[in-house]
């Protein structure tokens, strides 16, 4: 359960926290702005989940690439709908909000566990002591 966690708070920080406002508004008018974005994602991916998701280095770039490219997908479609309802449907915009967010997690959770099914029981090398 505690890899849940992290993989929510690594989603959050990649997807909230490192994206800012800049790459929020624009990643929906251009592609270059959402390839920067879910670069950004990727990277954090990458580089944590060894660290602190029980996956070996190799693991983590194939998870990490994975759920990226899924994550562009997602983003790609989710990001059009953001913006149709912008300034037209407060109701229709939260939807498409929640729609986005409901998708990522239900990828990351699901990708990490039926690719590595032993890992959500074990301990990462980063918190052995």
């Amino acid at each position: 359960m505690s890899r849940i966690i992290i993989l929510l708070l690594m989603h959050a920080v990649g997807d909230f926290f490192l994206q800012g406002n800049r790459l929020s508004k624009l990643k929906a008018f251009k592609i270059p702005y959402l390839l920067e974005h879910v670069g950004i994602y990727t990277a954090l991916f990458i580089v944590l989940s060894p660290l602190i998701l029980g996956l070996t280095i190799v693991q983590g770039l194939y998870f990490s690439f994975l759920n990226g490219l899924l994550h562009l997908v997602v983003d790609y479609f989710t990001s059009k709908g953001k913006l149709k309802y912008t300034d037209s449907s407060e109701s229709k915009y939260i939807t498409v909000v929640i729609v986005d967010h409901t998708l990522h997690i239900l990828i990351l959770i699901s990708s990490y566990m039926l690719l590595f099914p032993k890992a959500i029981n074990t301990f990462a090398p980063f918190f052995k002591y």
